[in-house]
């Protein structure tokens, strides 16, 4: 029995790499017919080390939830506030680059998504519109307002369920949208969703009648490295995989199940809080088609394609996150018209970089 319930986790994670592998062909044939060589067009510095540990100085929160949860959140820095999302399987400390780059201009609050590192459920259980619930409670016990909200993969996905959820506090609360990584539907290829969803539901029934899925190593360095573009830092791999190890089946399994039935189309058509997508060309979970189109579906967005980077940007590239939001802010303020204006020409981010496509 123990065997089936590894395999069944194994199937899982096997299933995802092989959907990252075939999206991975399907959007750019001509990168996969070799190994992923460095940027030929701009040298980048290997990043510090210790831009990927948390500030000591951080503060924590524990913020009860209407259902008898907590949300675990840390924060540090003054101004503007900046809500951070984190993905599947991640924590609050995977955005401990921007602690170090951006808290000297901003108040800085990466949230733990219930589930995944100290946050916990309450008897409403997992699920983007849980996590979406979760996002109005912090909102509003921190007071936050003119907030712009960063969503990387389903931390992104959650800031979706929100605006459909809660446009009152949407339009109260928060100025501004950053999509990171994300897509707007079907997280899976449709080849391979209708098998994930067996093996979510198998997953389920052993979880519900109380036998207990084993603890593995599934998520390996080795397929964590699909998550990233060219050349990421070891520590950051390595910070991803184990996030991923720590994760209990209890919370997996239900979380991957609220990812398969995501779809925002109509609340993101509604939604004209000014909003920024990211995407990298060498991200395998949510390639640049599925960007474009989410950003397609805003009404007042722009669209940003980092060339080389991977589904981690911010990881792997930390710089051009931290100029775009600048960018960004500038843009929400009313100081420029757009991110493109905004941006340096000197910086990181190439002006040409940045399309104008949901009329922003």
């Amino acid at each position: 029995m123990k065997r089936n319930r590894a395999l069944l986790l194994a199937a899982v994670a096997a299933g995802v790499g092989a959907a990252a592998v075939g999206a991975y062909r399907a959007t750019h044939p001509s990168d996969a017919r070799g190994p992923i060589t460095p940027d030929p067009g701009r040298s980048r510095r290997r990043l510090p080390d210790d831009l990927f540990d948390l500030p000591d100085d951080v503060v924590h929160h524990h913020l009860p939830t209407p259902d008898g949860g907590t949300i675990h959140a840390v924060e540090r820095g003054q101004g503007r506030p900046l809500v951070l999302l984190h993905g599947i399987t991640l924590r609050h400390d995977v955005w401990a680059p921007q602690f170090h780059q951006l808290a000297d201009r901003y108040r800085l609050i990466a949230v733990d998504l219930r589930g995944h590192g100290e946050s916990t459920p309450g008897t409403d259980g997992f699920g983007l519109p849980r996590l979406a619930d979760d996002l109005a409670t912090l909102l509003e016990a921190l007071d936050l307002r003119e907030a712009i909200v960063v969503g990387h993969s389903m931390g992104g996905m959650t800031a979706m369920q929100f605006c459909g959820q809660h446009p009152d506090a949407l339009a109260e609360r928060v100025a501004g949208l950053v999509f990171v990584a994300t897509r707007a539907h079907q997280v899976l290829p449709p080849g391979v969703d209708a098998g994930a969803r067996s093996l979510v539901v198998r997953g389920g029934q052993l979880l519900e009648s109380g036998r207990d899925l084993p603890s593995r190593r599934i998520l390996n360095e080795r397929l964590v490295r699909l998550a990233f573009g060219d050349d990421p830092h070891p520590r950051a791999v390595a910070a991803v995989a184990d996030m991923g190890q720590s994760m209990v089946p209890d919370a997996l399994v239900p979380s991957l199940a609220g990812l398969i039935e995501h779809d925002a189309r109509v609340a993101l058509r509604a939604t004209h809080t000014p909003s920024l997508v990211i995407v990298g060309t060498r991200d395998v979970l949510t390639p640049v088609p599925a960007g474009r189109h989410l950003a397609h579906l805003l009404p007042r967005s722009e669209l940003v394609v980092l060339p080389r980077a991977g589904h981690q940007l911010m990881q792997e590239r930390p710089a051009d996150l931290a100029e775009l939001i600048d960018a960004f802010v500038a843009r929400v303020e009313g100081e420029e018209a757009t991110v493109a204006a905004a941006l340096d020409a000197d910086g990181p981010v190439d002006p040409a970089q940045v399309e104008s496509v949901g009329g922003a």
